[in-house]
């Protein structure tokens, strides 16, 4: 009986090592990703540090995604309800425009989304502002325009 149990206990500790293995590079690839995406994050967020919004409303918090696990490119963005005497669609896009030529950013597209492109820490981060009927988005990415 007892080598029956030590045998049973020996299989037990085997499959559990074997299991351990196997979801070891799982564990691995989502630290990774994790990992990755902080760094993408940090990028972005320093890209977006010299930009301050003109008599906007922000609408709601920041979102702020990461989801392909296969380039980890990093998204933050956030809507804005214009206010006050810089209200219109028009003028956020000047506004932004202006601010990124003064902070290094190249215009790539003026085309809806607007979009800029600057290096950051040897990565290209890129920044686009689309209008809504009464708001605006600015998004900031480690994603291509």
């Amino acid at each position: 009986m007892k080598r029956v149990s030590g045998c049973a206990l020996t299989v037990i500790a085997s499959l559990t090592v074997l299991a351990g293995l196997a979801v070891m590079p799982l564990l691995s690839e989502s630290w990774e990703h994790e990992r990755i995406c902080e760094q993408n994050f940090d990028r972005v967020e320093t890209a977006l540090a010299s930009f301050d919004v003109p008599d906007a409303t922000p609408v709601g918090e920041p979102d702020r995604s990461c989801a392909d696990t296969d380039d980890h490119h990093a998204d933050i963005s956030r809507s804005y309800r214009p206010t006050g005497q810089h209200g219109s669609r028009e003028h956020a896009e000047s506004f932004y425009r202006e601010l990124a030529s003064r902070n290094g950013w190249k215009l790539r597209s003026t085309d809806p989304p607007m979009c800029m492109t600057r290096e950051d820490d040897g990565a290209e981060v890129s920044l686009e502002v689309s209008a809504e009927p009464d708001s605006y988005v600015v998004s900031a990415s480690t994603w291509p325009c």
